[in-house]
């Protein structure tokens, strides 16, 4: 078995997904070489949501091209995509959210990120619900409707993903949590990916994570290499089918999205 070696791509690399239709977020760990607690969940929080832009914005560029041969793999890898950004959010409300009200004493700490999910839960929703009729043969898949469900949610879902890391960092303020939270970040981060389908959700965080983002300096999942290599290499062949629309590869090395209609 050989395991990756994480190196940083060339700075000459870029991919249409970087950028379009959201933009990647840069964690702090990297803005400001800072090595405090705060900053790492913070940089760790970012590290997931980038996962979710890049899922999104591979499904949003992609969708005009893929020929219709691959619209059930196609609808199979959104639908995932779908599930494991609800399964995230879901894990934020649920557990780490109270949590964090519950250790620093403050009711309504995360009220303001609360109310971010309700921004665009609605319309995310609407196009999950679609996709699930697509899957499930009740409806046909339409590229056009696709994008127009997406450019729905994709702005105010943008916002919150970006809002939710100063958030994180302006914890700084409750000093005692320096202790605690990175445990309560890895608990929760634990309970939400072990509840997902280590072949059918799972892989759109693994395949969506650049290895090589900021000059590879962050390790994520934070894993052993040997289980990253499980994950990537055996669970996600599972359904490779799927994943040929992710914007990594198996070695989790950038690449540029399969069908741009170029």
């Amino acid at each position: 078995m050989t395991l990756l070696t994480e190196k940083p791509r060339s700075t000459k690399q870029t991919f249409s997904w970087e950028s379009t239709p959201m933009s990647l977020i840069p964690t702090p760990a990297f803005q400001t070489s800072a090595t405090d607690v705060f900053t790492a969940v913070a940089s760790e929080m970012a590290l997931v949501h980038n996962c979710i832009i890049r899922a999104l914005n591979s499904i949003y560029l992609q969708a005009p091209h893929v020929p219709a041969s691959q619209h059930a793999n196609f609808v199979a890898y959104s639908l995932a995509v779908y599930q494991g950004l609800m399964a995230h959010h879901d894990g934020e409300e649920h557990t780490f959210f109270p949590e964090l009200e519950a250790l620093t004493g403050e009711t309504g700490l995360m009220d303001e990120n609360v109310e971010g999910h309700r921004a665009f839960d609605t319309k995310l929703g609407e196009w999950g619900t679609w996709l699930e009729a697509c899957k499930a043969n009740k409806q046909s898949f339409d590229a056009a409707k696709c994008i127009s469900m997406m450019d729905s949610f994709i702005p105010s879902l943008h916002t919150h993903l970006v809002d939710e890391i100063p958030t994180l960092l302006a914890l700084s303020r409750f000093p005692a949590l320096a202790p605690i939270l990175p445990q309560k970040m890895e608990e929760e981060g634990k309970k939400v990916m072990g509840a997902m389908s280590k072949t059918e959700i799972l892989p759109v965080f693994l395949l969506n994570h650049d290895v090589g983002f900021e000059g590879a300096r962050h390790n994520f999942p934070p894993l052993p290499p040997p289980v990253k290599w499980v994950l990537r290499e055996v669970c996600g062949r599972w359904n490779a089918a799927w994943w040929q629309f992710a914007t990594c590869g198996f070695d989790g090395r950038a690449r540029e999205v399969k069908f741009l209609g170029k």
